[in-house]
């Protein structure tokens, strides 16, 4: 390859396929008409004697060569922006749209006072909400450039996924008032012989609970099984059925006045962590490091 001959702009041209998966909208984001950037991935195919980015039902799929020249580009880029410009972030002046993936607890917990936070320092910039109901959708949804940051419990992925722990969160159960599962004199075996609601958003048919019941020789009866939470307490407080939820979950609703009692579990639950992620290629974006302070800093108050 003659270096000193290469257009830097295909390097524009290979991230902004990259991210976009779809040739007219990468060429509408780097200000290039349809033909100039069908022209742009020609060349570039030339260069890396690759077709880097196959057509697809869901999009222009980048092929195993692209993907090892993804995170070298975009680096490079980064460094020519550094050098050649102020390349800070106003968060009062940004008016771009952000994605972020989370699941239905991280929008639970951290999407109220985020938008509260924003609409402060933030007013122009537009939040979309992608969900997330399994694990493996983090890495799918990072590595796609499909969101920018993802709220989830951390997933085990490659160095190209970074994290950080945001904060842990444990379990209480809830039950309508007078419940007799949680009786002064009531023991475990008053709890597990109870009906129970079981929120799963994988679709599991056991959860923690199972398992720890399952350590003491007992077992419970699940009646009903939910992919989300957000309709528990309601079938909770009309039924005798109980529910093992998050901890934030489980006293927010009862602060809510939703005819409903908050319980520590009888038995021993361990904590979980939440987590934020991204993708590498955006570890030094100046508007995403900003958007991750910011939701770190409300964590920390959650």
């Amino acid at each position: 390859m003659d270096v000193a001959g290469f257009d830097l702009n295909l390097l524009k041209a290979f991230d902004a396929l990259y991210a976009e998966r779809h040739v007219t909208r990468a060429g509408q984001r780097i200000g290039l008409s349809q033909p100039a950037m069908s022209g742009a991935l020609t060349r570039l195919r030339e260069v890396f004697d690759d077709e880097l980015f196959v057509r697809s039902p869901t999009g222009m799929q980048p092929t195993p060569r692209a993907e090892d020249l993804a995170g070298p580009i975009s680096s490079s880029l980064r460094l020519m922006r550094s050098v050649l410009q102020d390349d800070g972030f106003d968060p009062a002046a940004a008016d771009h749209v952000v994605t972020i993936a989370m699941t239905d607890y991280a929008a639970f917990v951290l999407l109220p006072p985020l938008l509260a936070r924003l609409a402060v320092d933030a007013p122009r910039l537009e939040v979309r909400v992608r969900g997330i109901f399994g694990k493996d959708e983090v890495v799918d949804l990072l590595d796609s450039g499909e969101a920018s940051l993802a709220l989830s419990v951390s997933v085990d992925a490659s160095a190209r996924i970074l994290s950080r722990p945001l904060f842990r969160e444990g379990f209480a159960c809830i039950a309508r008032p007078g419940h007799p599962a949680f009786a002064r004199d009531a023991d475990i075996a008053a709890f597990a012989a109870a009906p129970h609601l079981l929120v799963s958003p994988e679709g599991d048919r056991a959860g923690l609970v199972d398992r720890k019941l399952a350590a003491l020789g007992l077992s419970r009866r699940v009646v009903l099984s939910l992919p989300q939470f957000l309709v528990a307490p309601f079938v909770v407080a009309e039924t005798d059925l109980i529910a093992t939820l998050a901890a934030r979950v489980a006293r927010r609703f009862a602060a809510a006045n939703l005819g409903i009692e908050v319980h520590e579990p009888p038995i021993a639950l361990s904590d979980w962590p939440l987590a934020m992620m991204w993708h590498r290629r955006v570890d030094d974006h100046p508007a995403t490091v900003w958007l991750r302070d910011c939701i770190a800093g409300i964590a920390a108050s959650a």
